[in-house]
């Protein structure tokens, strides 16, 4: 993130005696102050610091240096607005996306809980053949929420055991998946 250095004593007086250029920028650029002040207010303080900072730019007007400073952050700031994350499409799901056919929240299906929990145990059922009981057994338990740390006091093995089981486990449900 980047740290911005607060201004010195001389920087704020000669930013409070050139504030008035803010206010002229937005109402040549006609922008609402309530709305665009903050915008290129950061510029404007930008250029107050460059302009005691940068030597070469003591060649121009503090007021070419300012309006160019507040002109980038508006251009910055329309960037941002007009990006595409900021204008994507909205899709309501309680209206139809071609017309005469049926609202997308009727089209999708609500997740069925007892068949997901149906399809699970079919699928330990499955995995159970494959597996030592040792294993299966440490595969219910954290199935049910259990850390390794519980499941190795419980079957009074190791942690790195319990870690072995498991990885050979999955391995077996991922052979069991492919198929």
């Amino acid at each position: 993130m980047l740290k911005e250095v607060p201004l010195t004593s001389e920087q704020r007086k000669f930013a409070t005696k050139h504030h008035n250029l803010i206010y002229s920028f937005l109402n040549e650029n006609h922008l609402p102050e309530d709305e665009y002040y903050d915008v290129v207010v950061f510029g404007y303080l930008r250029a107050v610091r460059r302009y005691f900072a940068e030597d070469n730019l003591k060649s121009f007007s503090f007021t070419t240096i300012a309006w160019s400073c507040m002109r980038c952050d508006l251009m910055n700031y329309y960037k941002t607005q007009n990006c595409q994350k900021r204008n994507a499409e909205i899709v309501s799901i309680h209206v139809s996306l071609y017309g005469g056919d049926l609202p997308l929240e009727q089209t999708i299906s609500a997740p069925d809980t007892l068949m997901q929990q149906f399809e699970t145990e079919l699928l330990l059922h499955d995995l159970a053949k494959r597996v030592s009981l040792q294993q299966m057994d440490a595969v219910r338990m954290k199935s049910n929420g259990y850390g390794v740390r519980d499941i190795a006091r419980s079957q009074k093995t190791t942690i790195k055991q319990v870690r072995e089981l498991l990885e050979n486990a999955h391995s077996a449900l991922l052979e069991l998946c492919c198929e």
